[in-house]
């Protein structure tokens, strides 16, 4: 995470200025059961700027949409928009996720805020695209694993009868319908289908929002995600393949069966690093005795290790070969050798270059997409020790 206030100071946008509380004033309130050490966990400056919405948007303004349930969402989002956005240009889409169990509110939406002015440094200023970040929880509930993990879009969530939490993909969804709403006021016409990014359990969130509403995303990026990709399937190798893993059962969590066709046409982007020890499926060996885990059950989690390996690298070519058998019109797969948990700037050219292809109506715009230079980035973990 950098220092985004300065960043976007020096490239033109809002000076950013610290709000009216410290973020980190509210220790005295906080959960100490939580396992977050701080309010914030780690401040990396002053939250950006952000203005209440007023019936108008201009550009380089981060506005905090207040929740609306409804409209059918439960929590506010951020949305920012560049100098110019062309007429029929998509919204670019990162679910906010920040690792924080139990947080306040105001922590989430401190760090959602910060990634909506990432989002700005990184793809929108290049791609004229306006950007939305929802602000979603991440609440400690008595479930057994200690909290729900909406920003990984699990079953849990989807299946949560907290309408505060339940649905977060149709939530999100929402918030794309209300600012396309917002921008159309103001005199900028979007299309209908966004583009989506994300990395870690955002990754697992985009990727599984794509399978749940191929028809509202434009294109994918997912970089790091946690345990496996959603796989299009419902079954594999006589195994019923059930969410987050595969589609089985989306008519029992979500709005009805896979609609195939549409996610063929979607495209897809994966990346891996090489190095990524970074897993959301449990390690084995283990016992379903001692088992316990916010993202997967233990029958999942046995069977992904067994049939695709122990490691999410292991698991990338069976993945692609999946993805590719199922008969993507545009998918790619790519790990980046030696690289850790994170993104290096030379992928993010290269997702800028895809999402660009895209939005310019390009063919092949996923399978174009080739493993960067990564030598200043192999520097830069080195010399950090990530």
């Amino acid at each position: 995470m950098r220092v985004l206030a300065f960043l976007l100071a020096v490239l033109g946008g809002n000076q950013a200025v610290a709000q009216d509380v410290d973020p980190r004033a509210r220790v005295a309130a906080f959960d100490r059961e939580s396992r977050v050490p701080d309010h914030i966990g780690e401040p990396v400056g002053p939250a950006p700027t952000t203005h209440a919405y007023e019936g108008a948007l201009e550009t380089r303004k981060i506005y905090r949409i207040e929740a609306n349930p409804g409209a059918g969402f439960h929590w506010p989002y951020f949305l920012l928009l560049p100098n110019h956005v062309p007429a029929g240009h998509p919204v670019l889409i990162e679910p906010n996720n920040d690792g924080l169990w139990g947080a306040p509110q105001e922590t989430h939406e401190y760090w959602a805020a910060m990634r909506n002015e990432q989002l700005y440094v990184d793809f929108g200023r290049h791609l004229n695209t306006p950007m939305l970040t929802p602000a979603f929880p991440r609440p400690l509930v008595d479930n057994g694993n200690g909290n729900l993990y909406i920003h990984a879009l699990t079953e849990a969530a989807m299946r949560s009868d907290d309408p505060r939490y339940a649905r977060p993909d149709r939530q999100l969804i929402a918030m794309l319908d209300d600012a396309r709403a917002k921008l159309s006021a103001s005199g900028f016409e979007t299309s209908e289908d966004a583009l989506f990014w994300g990395f870690s359990a955002a990754a697992d969130f985009v990727t599984r929002i794509t399978v749940l509403h191929p028809e509202r995303v434009r294109a994918v990026v997912a970089g790091g995600a946690g345990g496996l990709p959603i796989l299009p399937l419902e079954a594999y190798q006589g195994e019923a393949l059930t969410f987050p893993v595969g589609v089985s059962n989306l008519d029992q969590i979500a709005d009805g069966p896979l609609n195939a066709d549409a996610l063929r046409a979607t495209p897809v982007l994966l990346f891996q690093g090489g190095a990524d020890e970074n897993d959301s499926i449990t390690e084995p060996p283990f016992s379903c005795d001692e088992f316990g885990s916010d993202s997967y059950s233990c029958e999942q989690a046995l069977w992904v290790n067994d049939v695709f390996g122990a490691s999410t690298v292991e698991r990338v070519p069976h993945v692609a070969e999946i993805y590719r058998e199922f008969g993507m019109v545009d998918f790619n797969s790519i790990i980046l050798p030696g690289i850790e948990h994170w993104t290096p700037k030379t992928m993010e050219e290269a997702m800028r270059g895809y999402f660009a292809c895209v939005i310019d109506g390009g063919e092949g715009c996923a399978g174009q997409v080739e493993v960067p230079d990564l030598t200043v980035a192999l520097q830069e973990q080195a010399a950090r020790g990530r």
